[in-house]
């Protein structure tokens, strides 16, 4: 019994390392070798980070090529860690900058490449950001602080000129700028001598050009009679526009005119409303003013928003994966229904050290079960006599259910949970910036419960599986499941697709451009 069940056992491993071996080098071949492109690491130092945080995206050219993995505190600043695509090389002489989509948008590092450079900076180097650089929120503060200024002048300048003695100040201006210009006007007359030589060159300069024309007579012809076509062409214009405006058109252009005299009654109307609230407010009076006026309910709200912000925040950072997998059991005479199976998941990462996965899988287990009963009697001759009695019909649902809660620890990663309905574990080791991982999950401890001959025995299922990503979104997965189980262990290969919310967006955004 043993001497099988390891010779049944080391098949399954030599199956399954055949088969990832196999797919390795069909991926090498028509891919090229997906693990040539290594992630690289930088980091830079901000003065303010302004919402940068970890996941937060890195650009360059406005593509992405990467995303902050930490922060860490500076006595001056902060030090922001971010890793880029390895196929990305970045010249020396690069610099940072804290850009945002549009003014309520989101936060992004923008890698400025230096093109006149052609060295590169090495993996772990740290590019600074430009000094000069201003972001959206210092331009808003900038441009408020500008609009306080004129608001100060205006008040200044009402304070000035809106008194007597502003009055009386303002004609000394008026008289002041009266005797400049009789001052100007002697000037003139004393200078009439110099103003008739300056005329004279005139004269003679005008003389020059008269002459140059003369001999450039044929191109100004030429310019003349396209001034005369264009003249031509808004003639046609002002006459196909007359009749435009005769007619029944006519009556439609007085009635947009009418309409027009009424939308500008009822804007005025508007904005004597408004300046109503504004001189309400102005004056304390009403909720608004209230509001307004009041520095302890303006406190307040700031502290309402921020709480309100800080509920927020775990949403904002919330990562969503959408993750199908389609396993062919390559298992022959095999006790199970069907020669296929679906697993369908969703994650939720609520930190990038951290997710719970919510699924269902159409469960190999899922199976008809009939107990088959044997009572052996014997007739009035002694003759024995075997009856078989089927009971406990048995239906197993294929549709099982995994609610699972992951933590990672750096390329290493453990789960508990259910496992397609059972309780269990799960160890994941991921390898090469992610792009394999392998995974080993235990559960559906005991036997099963049921009294068929083919149920399956023994102390806990162990299923074992790698997935290969070919690209981001696009994987191979084959493995085991059921070893340590009777009657039999089962390989599997198959394929899997994985979105993450970013992808979504992206589909959902070309589909709208699409409309």
């Amino acid at each position: 019994m043993f001497e099988r069940t390891v010779t049944t056992e080391l098949k399954v491993g030599l199956f399954t390392v055949v088969a990832l071996t196999a797919m390795g080098a069909l991926v090498l071949t028509l891919e090229g070798n997906p693990f040539a492109s290594r992630a690289q690491k930088f980091n830079t130092v901000l003065q303010n980070v302004g919402g940068v945080g970890p996941r937060t995206q890195v650009r360059t050219s406005g593509v992405q090529v990467g995303e902050v993995e930490s922060i860490d505190i500076l006595p001056k600043g902060a030090k922001v860690n971010f890793r880029v695509n390895g196929s990305i090389k970045i010249p020396k002489g690069s610099y940072i900058e804290l850009r945002s989509r549009g003014i309520l948008g989101d936060v992004y590092l923008e890698i400025v490449r230096n093109e006149e450079s052609k060295e590169e900076l090495e993996s772990g180097a740290q590019i600074p950001q430009m000094k000069e650089f201003n972001d959206m929120g210092t331009l808003m503060s900038s441009l408020g602080s500008i609009a306080q200024d004129l608001q100060t002048v205006s008040r200044t300048l009402a304070k000035v000129f809106g008194t007597g003695d502003g009055q009386s100040t303002l004609q000394s201006i008026v008289s002041n700028v009266e005797k400049i210009t009789a001052d100007a006007r002697d000037l003139v007359s004393n200078q009439k001598d110099n103003i008739a030589l300056t005329l004279e060159a005139l004269r003679e300069s005008m003389s020059k050009v008269n002459t140059l024309l003369g001999k450039h007579d044929g191109r100004i012809d030429e310019i003349m009679l396209a001034v005369a076509d264009a003249s031509k062409d808004m003639k046609i214009f002002s006459a196909e526009l007359r009749n435009i405006m005769t007619g029944e058109n006519k009556n439609r252009v007085e009635n947009i005119i009418a309409a027009l005299d009424d939308s500008m009654q009822s804007v005025r109307q508007a904005t004597s409303k408004v300046q109503l609230i504004v001189d309400k407010v102005e004056k304390g009076e009403g909720t608004l003013g209230q509001l307004v006026s009041r520095d302890d309910t303006a406190n307040e709200l700031k502290t309402t928003l921020k709480s309100v912000q800080e509920l927020l925040k775990p949403a904002a950072k919330l990562r969503v994966e959408v993750d199908y997998k389609g396993e062919l059991r390559l298992s022959d005479k095999t006790q199970y229904v069907g020669q296929t199976g679906n697993h369908f998941n969703l994650r939720l990462a609520t930190r990038p050290d951290r997710y719970y996965l919510l699924g269902v899988s159409d469960s190999p287990q899922g199976r008809s079960i009939s107990e088959v009963r044997k009572t052996v009697t014997k007739d009035s001759l002694g003759a024995e006599v075997t009856r078989e009695e089927t009971v406990s019909a048995e239906d197993r649902g294929r549709i099982k259910y995994n609610v699972q809660f992951a933590k990672r620890f750096d390329n290493v990663g453990v789960r508990f949970g259910l496992f397609e309905s059972y309780a269990g574990v799960a160890g994941d080791l991921y390898l090469f910036s992610d792009r394999l991982s392998t995974s080993v999950e235990v559960f559906q401890f005991g036997d099963d419960p049921s009294q068929a001959e083919n149920r399956s025995k023994g102390k806990a299922r162990v299923k074992g599986y790698a997935n290969l990503f070919v690209t981001p979104n696009i994987y191979f997965t084959g493995g085991a499941d059921n070893i340590g189980r009777s009657p039999k262990p089962i390989q599997f290969i198959g394929a899997g697709l994985r979105f993450s919310d970013d992808d979504l967006k992206a589909v959902i955004g070309a589909a709208a451009l699409v409309k």
